[in-house]
């Protein structure tokens, strides 16, 4: 119960990465306010278990960001962990960068990059008066592979973890920790459906040699929400079984 009482805020919880995280959360004590663009049917049986609130949301407005925040601060009367889970990955196309139209990549720059600002700037007004916040920002282990045909995918999370590493320094002086993960290829309901034979390949370059599931993450996310990671900021911790050495 490292996060008893805590008040986690969880972008893209419809998801199977997200629930994962809610679930863990909940698991560790927390109250949860979850948030995404649809999916409130998603998230139904884990509120059912225990304290929290699902507020639908499209972060790439401001308005919206702000919202979700103002709902977790009505509700619980502070933030103290935000995770920045919200992402465009499962539906994305791979084709060379030349294919790529300038709405695509700004519709992916849009969620992954600004979802996250958004989301950052809303909560942080109330982490500093409280001196103490954890911010987890969900980056990708292809910054490090270079992973080729999708490169709006690919950009937006070297930008996540650049941001991770300037708000650590801007967030440090008031109490808030921000920490990036970079997971591997994760098999859950989204990319299950997108395979073909992607995961198989992967799971051949692992050190640990299987597939990843989103309890592989959890662990990791949980210690960084919790005081127990209380000087550590600005870090990216890969999670991918060994697939790549950054």
């Amino acid at each position: 119960m490292q996060l008893s009482d805590r008040v986690v805020v969880i972008t893209g919880a419809a998801g199977g990465i997200g629930r994962a995280y809610a679930r863990r959360m909940l698991h560790e004590g927390a109250r949860v306010v979850l948030t995404d663009v649809c999916g409130a049917s998603a998230v139904d049986s884990l509120l059912a278990d225990g304290e929290g609130i699902f507020v639908e949301a499209d972060l790439r407005s401001p308005d919206a960001a702000d919202a979700v925040i103002a709902a977790a601060e009505e509700r619980f009367g502070c933030v103290d962990v935000l995770i920045n889970n919200a992402a465009l990955f499962t539906t994305l196309p791979r084709r060379s960068f030349e294919q790529l139209t300038v709405e695509e990549w700004e519709q992916v720059l849009s969620v992954n990059v600004v979802g996250v600002f958004n989301m950052t700037r809303a909560v942080t007004p109330l982490m500093k008066r409280r001196q103490y916040g954890r911010i987890v920002n969900v980056a990708s282990n292809v910054v490090h592979k270079g992973l080729p045909n999708l490169l709006h995918y690919v950009a937006s999370k070297g930008a996540v973890i650049a941001m991770t590493r300037s708000l650590a320094r801007e967030l440090g002086p008031y109490g808030i920790t921000v920490n990036a993960i970079a997971p591997g290829y994760v098999m859950h309901d989204g990319t299950i459906a997108s395979d073909h034979g992607r995961n198989e390949q992967v799971v051949r370059l692992r050190a640990m040699p299987r597939t990843q599931t989103p309890e592989d993450l959890v662990g990791v996310v949980a210690f960084l929400a919790s005081a127990e990671s209380e000087f550590i900021t600005g870090q990216t911790i890969v999670v991918d079984g060994g697939e790549v050495f950054a």
